[in-house]
């Protein structure tokens, strides 16, 4: 479970790691060959600009820290992102499968007025169109007076049922245009949930290549059961400008099923494990230190904090691992020294 708490590096951010850790070496090994070149040693320092002090403990206990002296500026270098401990919510969620659908109440399905003779098709399947754009032209079968087929709603082709020459009557749907500007996310409630998922509770979706995360709300939680699949509906209405969402997509929608407030609360990616413990890396003065917590309870993307840090206290939210990597090299070349 503790796993989970940690980001993964990518190949940029293990990079920054080791190009923070080799300054790091460089100013330790300038700083203990100073009685021989005393000069040359703090003219190092002051060009690193990277000064440490630690303190470190075999084995650590609670009242052991590890003190790193590095401006926020320095850390900022390598996308660390800062915060202030405070207050929250922590989301009671369950994870359901879903499907992108597209919104039927932005779908016109597009027929002759008359019985009529098609005399000339300028839209294809896949064109972009607008409302009250021509899409073909025909001819009355009754009067022989010309008219034409036009879009009722800005949107796309998807359908096109109609061939030049062809004869076609009112109920035949010669085209059909679908505005994709927002589609349906439906999730698949099974019968534990038909009882707790309801209207208006938030929801978050991720697009399947894992890029982004989208949230919205429950807009409609369908009356009835599928007799089949014996699952109910709960709908999601998703902007889709982008047009990234496309019909049939299959999807995992997290659904907040309510919410518990919590004293202290801080992102997963601001905990890290070590030595077998929770850490936070908090501001102490012009000192970062590694704060042991006791954790609590959490959801995909919060915990809550029950030991350890209090609200109004700096820390580092995100790109911690450089602390934690700085922290266990100075750990083992303390112990290799001795």
């Amino acid at each position: 479970m503790i796993s989970n708490l940690f980001p993964r590096l990518s190949v940029a951010a293990l990079f920054c790691c080791a190009v923070l850790l080799i300054d790091f070496s460089q100013a330790e090994e300038n700083h203990e060959g100073h009685d021989h070149d005393h000069s040359q040693a703090s003219s190092n320092s002051a060009t690193n600009n990277v000064h440490v002090e630690s303190r470190l403990g075999a084995p650590r206990d609670e009242h052991d820290e590890a003190y790193i002296k590095l401006t926020r500026a320095q850390l900022s270098e390598f996308d660390v992102e800062f915060d202030v401990v405070s207050a929250g919510v922590i989301r009671q969620q369950t994870v359901l499968p879903g499907q992108i659908r597209m919104n039927t109440e932005n779908i016109a399905h597009i027929s002759p007025r008359f019985p009529a003779k098609i005399l000339d098709v300028s839209a294809r399947i896949g064109d972009t169109v607008k409302s009250g754009q021509v899409l073909a032209k025909a001819e009355s079968s009754e009067t022989l007076a010309r008219f034409e087929i036009k879009s009722l709603i800005d949107g796309q082709v998807i359908e096109r049922h109609i061939t030049l020459g062809e004869h076609l009557m009112p109920s035949d749907n010669a085209f059909v245009v679908a505005n994709m500007s927002s589609v349906w996310l439906d999730i698949a409630l099974y019968p534990a949930y038909w009882g707790s998922v309801r209207k208006n509770q938030i929801v978050s979706v991720g697009f399947p290549n894992g890029e982004e995360v989208v949230e919205g709300n429950i807009d409609y939680v369908a009356p009835t059961i599928n007799e089949l699949t014996h699952t109910g509906i709960a709908r999601v209405f998703l902007n889709n400008q982008s047009g990234r969402w496309k019909p049939g997509m299959f999807v995992e929608a997290t659904v907040t099923l309510k919410t518990e407030p919590a004293d202290v609360v801080v992102p997963l990616s601001a905990v890290f494990e070590l030595e077998g413990g929770n850490v936070v890396f908090t501001q102490s003065g012009e000192f970062w230190q590694a704060q042991l917590v006791e954790l609590g309870r959490r959801d995909d993307s919060r915990v809550e904090i029950i030991h350890g840090l209090e609200v109004g206290e700096a820390y580092v939210r995100k790109g911690g691992f450089i602390l934690k990597a700085h922290l266990q090299k100075s750990e083992f070349e303390s112990g290799h020294n001795h």
